[in-house]
């Protein structure tokens, strides 16, 4: 990939892990927008508590594109409730890096 154009940030919480990183998808796409005409590559990664329990495949579905370099890391966070549940927060970064740049004229 070449030089990285954007990055945005977002934050999910829900009762599932998968819930928490659709909201967390969708807030960094709520802020991830590019107003120039070019290709551009997109890596989306995921900071998740307990990562081996998500099927990377629905992520990158709820991110709306196949086009996309998925990596799942360690993080977010698991809050145990009273009465057994529990909270989870996972973290996107959505970084954009464009393929070619138009001409400036």
């Amino acid at each position: 990939m070449t030089q990285r154009l954007i990055v945005q940030m977002g934050m999910g919480v829900g009762d599932t892990i998968s819930e928490a990183a659709t909201r967390a998808i969708a807030d960094a796409q709520g802020r991830a927008r590019i107003h120039i005409e070019a290709p551009f590559a997109t890596r989306l990664t995921l900071g998740l508590p307990q990562a081996a329990e998500v099927d990377p495949s629905d992520l990158a579905r709820a991110f709306g594109t196949p086009d996309v370099d998925l990596h799942v890391v360690a993080g977010g966070m698991h809050l145990p409730q009273p009465g057994g549940g529990a909270l989870f927060v996972v973290s996107a970064a959505i970084e954009r890096f464009p393929q070619s740049l138009p001409a400036q004229g």
